[in-house]
């Protein structure tokens, strides 16, 4: 078998932080960087599930950790960036926690909106703020965010479109002023991706059909699709991209539009 850019990547002596790193996307992540070489800390509000990602990176014969962490609340940040302290000097951040409430605007509760924007953007913000130093200070800092096709196009919810556009506004943004400290910023836009969430509702011959009709690469996206390009993106192969978004859909936005796709993509809760 030819090799892949995932089986040449070496990122042994980097330090990883992957939050949301008990399920989907960010688990491959997490699980693809452990495999490059690089140690990893493991942080996902349910702390059985960010454990049984770190064993699966040790039982590999990686290096990894553990912590439970609510992105929301700035003292558990604050100690999750300590716990990957403890495997060395902060190099790379995967900012991937998030969650999705499936109501359209006039159901969609203040609650609602809170809830959503907290973890999905104001969780990033909280998750830049406490690990920035470390990352300025390993000399080589770089920042991969979720985001998701959703914020390209006129479908979704309201509350999880939002805080993805702001995903990509912020990752911009921060490309120019984190610069300077020798720290690169980029964001990852997922398509639809087979994940735990999602294979119910794929499970559906016809659902599974029509979101492959939609796909010009014609299959399904799998984590480990999205936790390649991550690791493109914080590997020397992307050294010279900071501030850009790369659209990982099989080239679904390449095709569709809202009248088209809508319906269809609206059955799936978005949550990584």
């Amino acid at each position: 078998m030819p090799e892949t850019p995932d089986h040449i990547i070496d990122l042994s002596g980097d330090v990883a932080l992957v939050t949301g790193a008990g399920s989907g996307i960010a688990r491959a992540t997490a699980l693809m960087l452990g495999a490059a070489g690089a140690a990893v800390l493991a942080a996902d509000i349910a702390g059985d599930a960010a454990e049984a990602t770190a064993e699966a990176i040790t039982a590999a014969g990686g290096t990894a950790s553990a912590v439970s962490c609510d992105v929301t609340d700035d003292a558990g940040v604050e100690a999750m960036v300590a716990a990957a302290r403890t495997l060395g000097s902060l190099g790379i951040v995967v900012n991937a926690a998030g969650i999705a409430i499936r109501k359209g605007l006039l159901d969609t509760t203040r609650e609602d909106w809170d809830k959503v924007i907290a973890t999905n953007l104001t969780g990033y913000f909280n998750v830049l703020r406490a690990t920035v130093p470390d990352l300025e200070a390993s000399g080589n800092g770089r920042i991969v965010q979720i985001a998701s096709v959703s914020a390209h196009l006129g479908y979704g919810y309201p509350s999880y479109t939002a805080s993805k556009g702001g995903v990509l506004a912020m990752s911009r943004q921060l490309a120019a002023e984190l610069a300077p400290k020798g720290i690169r910023i980029n964001s990852v836009s997922p398509g639809v991706i087979e994940t735990g969430i999602n294979r119910g509702t794929l499970g559906t011959e016809a659902i599974r059909g029509a979101t492959i009709g939609i796909t010009p690469l014609g299959r399904l996206g799998q984590p480990e699709d999205i936790a390649r390009t991550v690791l493109y993106l914080v590997s020397p192969l992307g050294a010279f991209v900071t501030g850009t978004d790369l659209v990982t859909d099989g080239g679904m936005i390449s095709t569709i539009h809202w009248g088209a796709a809508g319906d269809l993509l609206q059955t799936f809760d978005q949550r990584r």
